[in-house]
């Protein structure tokens, strides 16, 4: 199945080349400060679950919220949620062992395993699971309009706004650029774009009319379908989110929480299901996300092209 992933999205990486040429869980608690040790739990006997804020955080909160009770029951110790301030509070927290588990889409976790660790005495970020929908390894990041509107496919976004989510965002900026690209568009083809930061809000703006389209995780978008959304174009199948492990956690500790996650007992059944229906988890590693990682290297490599500085 990773194989699979990593097939579909070779198939975009000239498309994205050619576009950078052409243009537990309880109220969240506070983390320690950055000195903290990484050897010990910087919650003492708590662990941290670590949730970038890609929805609002009641719906966050009450998705995770089982699984934290259910990983605690396993090991035999608490498990609590920390809902990041943003994609790059949860990036700096799970690098600097400032909480010990973290729920990480594509890019984020590219950034902490291949930047702030790169120099790191460990460049080690386990991968603990990633998440899989009915069996499927990945998801898919997708472009919605109104369906009574007049955006019908991406080629009526010329000279019309775009919603993003966050910048980091793999489902949010960097695939939905690439739909677009392959539509025969740039971001320089948009009247405007923003980033929004969490999928829910790109749902949102759309909506009510803010912009005209916007793209985010395909399970956030389809919450609001019957709210007059449509899906007018879908990625091809993205490396999964993953629940990876701070560096230095305890051998025993992470080889506990991957059993519970890669050989669950009956108990994970309502805690995976709270995450969305059919969801659970499958072993995963570092390769799967290879051509997630070139295709950022790309878009980030791309000179600037036509700047004279006086």
């Amino acid at each position: 199945m990773i194989n699979l992933v990593m097939s579909n999205l070779k198939r975009w990486l000239p498309i994205i080349a050619l576009s950078l040429l052409l243009g537990a869980c309880q109220d969240s608690p506070k983390p320690p400060a950055a000195d903290q040790s990484l050897t010990a739990s910087p919650s003492g006997d708590t662990l941290l679950l670590a949730v970038h804020p890609y929805d609002t955080p009641s719906r966050i909160e009450s998705r995770f919220r089982p699984l934290c009770d259910y990983l605690g029951a396993r090991l035999g110790r608490p498990v609590t949620l920390y809902l990041a301030h943003s994609y790059g509070d949860q990036i700096r927290r799970i690098s600097h062992g400032q909480v010990d588990l973290a729920y990480m889409g594509p890019t984020p976790y590219l950034r902490a395993h291949d930047h702030y660790l790169k120099d790191a005495a460990t460049n080690d970020l386990p991968i603990l699971a990633g998440e899989t929908l009915q069996g499927v390894i990945g998801f898919r990041s997708v472009i919605v309009a109104l369906k009574n509107g007049p955006v019908r496919s991406l080629n009526d976004l010329r000279d019309r706004t775009l919603a993003f989510g966050d910048h980091r965002s793999f489902g949010s900026h960097y695939m939905p650029r690439a739909l677009l690209w392959k539509a025969g568009l740039t971001l320089a083809d948009l009247k405007d774009y923003a980033y929004l930061g969490r999928h829910e809000r790109v749902a949102l703006a759309v909506v009510h009319g803010d912009f005209d389209a916007g793209g985010l995780r395909e399970d956030v978008a389809r919450l609001y379908l019957d709210r007059g959304l449509r899906i007018i174009a879908e990625s091809p199948l993205l490396p999964p989110h993953v629940i990876v492990a701070r560096p230095g956690l305890a051998p025993s500790v992470t080889d506990a929480l991957r059993a519970a996650l890669l050989e669950p007992d009956a108990n994970a059944i309502p805690a995976f299901a709270a995450l969305g229906p059919g969801t659970g988890f499958s072993q995963v590693d570092d390769l799967a996300f290879q051509t997630a990682r070139e295709t950022i290297r790309a878009f980030e490599a791309a000179p600037p092209q036509g700047i004279t500085l006086q």
